[in-house]
């Protein structure tokens, strides 16, 4: 079988991160059926204070579950890297703590497995609040700007790579923020590889650590530099 990593980034989040570990069974059960199989769940702890803790955390079946630490906060485009590099799966599935996205939507990205890169899209759902949704709209037309195309909702927190192929892209990747996931896609579409993009369930209303006022020029910043 396929052998596969869950990547979750976490930052000040524990509760989240206990609700999102009870659901990784869930995954490993989808994974079996899709030909995967679920060799780790790993958290990758983005500074958080306190920090996050494995006992606090709790394991709910024998899938190993690891928790990287990083040592001050870097980005949720630095903590997906790391997982990423350090993850034993052949693939790794990439997932926002808040799991806006089920886990088992995985079982729609799998039959597209082949591709360097395969981004969940929320592309066209309902129930985003208007401001977060005029602002994805605005950042879409700026990725576009700045040559990435091809793809409509780069910023899903919902993504899996095929790491024989991407290893490369995540050790040349430099932004470590919330823009990471354009720069991959660049990076992907200058090397000649393969991006598939599939819809998947999304639950809006759910917590992040996007700030608007905060890290909307950073990633603009971030977008100029890709």
């Amino acid at each position: 079988m396929k052998t596969l990593s869950l990547v979750i980034p976490v930052y000040n989040s524990p509760d989240l991160a206990r609700a999102a570990l009870a659901h990784v069974p869930e995954l490993a059960a989808c994974a079996a059926s899709c030909g995967f199989e679920l060799k780790e769940a790993i958290f990758v702890d983005d500074g958080s204070e306190p920090p996050l803790d494995v006992s606090r955390t709790g394991e709910t079946s024998v899938l190993p579950v690891r928790i990287l630490r990083q040592p001050q906060n870097r980005g949720k485009g630095a903590a997906v890297r790391r997982g990423a590099l350090e993850a034993k799966g052949e693939w790794v599935l990439m997932s926002d703590v808040d799991l806006s996205a089920p886990l088992t939507e995985f079982a729609r990205l799998a039959p597209r497995a082949d591709a360097w890169m395969v981004c969940g899209s929320r592309y066209g759902r309902t129930g985003m609040p208007l401001r977060r949704r005029i602002l994805s709209r605005l950042f879409h037309a700026l990725v576009w700007l700045v040559g990435v195309r091809g793809i409509q909702d780069t910023q899903c927190g919902f993504k899996l790579f095929r790491m024989e192929k991407m290893r490369h892209i995540f050790e040349a990747q430099r932004i470590e923020r919330f823009a990471f996931d354009v720069e991959l896609i660049r990076r992907v579409q200058r090397a000649g590889g393969t991006i598939a993009e599939v819809s998947v369930a999304w639950r809006g209303g759910r917590r992040s650590s996007l700030r608007v006022m905060r890290d909307a020029p950073r990633m603009l910043w971030d977008l100029l530099r890709t």
